[in-house]
Parts: C-alpha cells; sequence; structure tokens
C-alpha cells in the first residue's frame, strides 16, 4: 500500500511541471486551459506562427468540421493585431461599422480602353 502512494506521489509529483507548461502555452496561445493536449498546443502554436488558418481551424475544432465563429472571430482578431492592420482591427472590433475604403485614385489606361471598348460594343447590341 505504502508504495502505491509513493508511486502515485512521484507520477504527480513528474506531471505538475509538464502540466503547468501546458496551461501557460494555452494560455499564450488564447485557448482554455487543459482543452487540447501539448502536442495540440505545440501544432497550434507552428501553425499560428505559419499563419496556416486552416490548421488553426482544425486544431481549433478538435480535428473536425468548421470551427465556432467565435473562436474564428476571436483568432482573426489577434491576427490583425499581431499584424498592425488597425484598419481591419478597428472595424472588426467596432462590429463593422468602420469604414475602409479600397478605392484608387490613380487611372487605369488599359481599364479605361477596356471599359471604353464595352461601353462602345454594347451601343451597338441595343
Amino acid at each position: 500500500m505504502k508504495t502505491i502512494a509513493l508511486a502515485t506521489a512521484l507520477v504527480t509529483a513528474l506531471a505538475a511541471p509538464a502540466a503547468f507548461a501546458s496551461d501557460n502555452l494555452a494560455a499564450s496561445l488564447g485557448v482554455e486551459p487543459g482543452t487540447y493536449s501539448t502536442s495540440e498546443l505545440v501544432r497550434l502554436s507552428q501553425a499560428m506562427s505559419d499563419n496556416d488558418h486552416a490548421e488553426v481551424a482544425f486544431i481549433l475544432n478538435g480535428g473536425a468540421g468548421p470551427v465556432d465563429a467565435s473562436v474564428a472571430f476571436d483568432a482573426r482578431v489577434r491576427q490583425v493585431q499581431e499584424d498592425d492592420d488597425h484598419a481591419i482591427a478597428a472595424y472588426l472590433t467596432n462590429s463593422g461599422t468602420e469604414v475602409i475604403s479600397t478605392q484608387s485614385f490613380g487611372h487605369n489606361e488599359v481599364a479605361a480602353r477596356i471599359f471604353a471598348q464595352l461601353a462602345e460594343e454594347s451601343r451597338f447590341e441595343d
């Protein structure tokens, strides 16, 4: 009986630092500690570093199907903040009320010619 108790205490003492490290890794990745195994956390960390969104989604969803929308949203917000993409971060955190313009003030000669040709051809078809 004493041997079993001693073995249990030894296993618990050896496992505690690994569990603590795993919880720290989970917290650094923004996931709930204890939800993922250490190997999944390492894969998740690598996928996030590589911007491998499919692998991140796969891991966060337990290896199946689409990710819960809130998990995907939180991951996207973290990513744009890490990338210092202030316009997209503001858009996401303000529930989409931020105006983001992709208009160009330049002039593209090729596009202008194509549109003029299309306009000319459409006049003949009417």
